[in-house]
């Protein structure tokens, strides 16, 4: 009985394993998916706090309702987004406000 026992906890371990090494290798490609690359940065001009800039050329700044979590100054992230209809007023004038869809932390 008692090896009965230690056999099928020797298989359930390596099953376990697997499925862990498994679930490791699929990897997200969030560029497929749509998430662009961005930064968090602490902008302390004009009033705007927390900005996202994205990863490219322009380092464009974009200005959007952050959780706390992901207001963290060079915060590497992946982001998805759309531009709002009508642009609110705001006292930050660096960057364009968006809603964000997703987020993600790289």
């Amino acid at each position: 009985m008692l090896r009965l026992i230690s056999l099928l906890s020797i298989a359930f371990l390596l099953i376990t394993c697997q499925v862990s090494a498994q679930e490791k290798s699929k990897k997200i490609n969030y560029k497929k998916e749509g998430y662009v690359k961005a930064v968090i940065i602490n902008y302390n001009v004009e009033n705007c706090g927390f900005l996202i800039e994205l990863c490219d050329k322009a380092k464009t700044k974009l200005a959007g309702k952050l959780n706390d979590e992901f207001k963290k100054d060079k915060q590497k992230i992946w982001i998805k987004y759309s531009f709002q209809k009508k642009q609110p007023i705001s006292t930050c004038m660096a960057g364009k406000t968006i809603e964000i869809t997703n987020i993600k932390k790289r």
